[in-house]
């Protein structure tokens, strides 16, 4: 069974591209070198691949780490593309029975989560798998609460239906389940459970200066 990993990537998707996400860094290293690094760590991949339009991204890549370099096409970098559209694209250049998508804005992600998402899809048990943070809050959706209702006594914490929340960093599918549904999601999920720490995902400067300040801290020592 061969697995391969996708990182999609972009210089110029932000008008300012010197303040985009993906040019933070985060313990003294890009953002994209902790997503490399840590799928170097799992056997299982085969090959990761950086797929960007602009090779300018090897400026940023640490020179110790494996990966693997597509090119894809320009016109995937607008802003009326979907991820869909990319994971298509990236499927008509490489062959692999599995797909492990990792955006590289979550520099905390642990080996142990990425390889049990892949252990689920592997064996056959799910035909995809994502990381997911459970929030225990009382919700509101479209100027309605969510999971608890406002004609009955407020629920103690203890009693407030959990909301799931996609971590949106970690994908894992089969490309048979992609095909058949066009979704990296597909109809049996594995969803994996992590703590606000390692789902903390940089996608704003506030979220930058947070991870900087767990990094400073010592709480997280791999980076």
């Amino acid at each position: 069974m061969k697995i391969v990993a996708l990182i999609p990537y972009w210089l110029d998707y932000h008008p300012d591209h010197k303040s985009h996400k993906n040019l933070k860094k985060i313990g003294g290293h890009y953002l994209i070198n902790h997503s490399i690094k840590l799928l170097s760590q799992i056997d299982s991949i085969e090959t990761t691949y950086i797929y960007a339009s602009n090779k300018k991204v090897l400026d940023y890549i640490d020179d110790t780490l494996n990966f693997g370099y597509l090119k894809r096409p320009a016109h995937l970098d607008s802003n009326d593309v979907t991820i869909e559209d990319i994971i298509d694209e990236f499927l008509g250049d490489i062959k692999a029975d599995i797909i492990v998508l990792l955006h590289p804005n979550s520099p905390f992600l642990q080996k142990s989560t990425v390889s049990d998402c892949i252990e689920k899809v592997v064996s056959g048990n799910n035909d995809s798998a994502f990381t997911a943070c459970e929030y225990r809050k009382l919700a509101w959706f479209q100027g309605k609460p969510l999971n608890y209702s406002l004609s009955k006594p407020t629920p103690k914490p203890s009693e407030v239906l959990p909301i799931m929340l996609e971590q949106a960093s970690l994908y894992i599918f089969s490309v048979a389940s992609f095909k058949a549904n066009r979704a990296r999601i597909g109809s049996n999920p594995y969803i994996k459970c992590i703590n606000h720490f390692e789902g903390h995902e940089i996608n704003i400067e506030e979220d930058f200066n947070v991870a900087e300040l767990i990094v400073n801290s010592g709480m997280y020592m791999e980076l």
